[in-house]
């Protein structure tokens, strides 16, 4: 394995999955605590994904503005139907970024 290889596997592509079906999870009727955790989820994955496809700016921009949308530091606050879309998005988002990085 070569620095190159091993430099662009820094974030396996199971993560992206993981985080996906955690957002499509989140759907549901959930506690406010677990709602909290996918959003500390969804954007650090989110972040970390834009950096890992920064050689393709598609890519990079859209994980970008999933990360901005579940920012916890600076939340953003929607109504409970809204985010069960956003839910949704980001999920299907993440599946189709773990087929691109697969």
């Amino acid at each position: 394995m070569n620095r190159e290889t091993k430099k662009a596997d820094w974030l396996p592509p199971w993560v992206l999955l993981a985080t996906a079906i955690l957002a499509f999870v989140a759907i549901a009727d959930l506690p406010y605590g677990f709602y909290r955790l996918v959003r500390w989820v969804v954007f650090a994955v989110g972040l970390a994904a834009a950096f890992r496809m920064k050689d393709s700016p598609g890519w990079m921009w859209g994980m970008g503005f999933v990360a901005l949308v579940f920012n916890p530091i600076v939340p953003l606050h929607f109504d409970k139907v809204v985010w069960r879309f956003l839910d949704a998005g980001a999920g299907a988002y993440f599946v189709v970024a773990f087929r691109k990085l697969k």
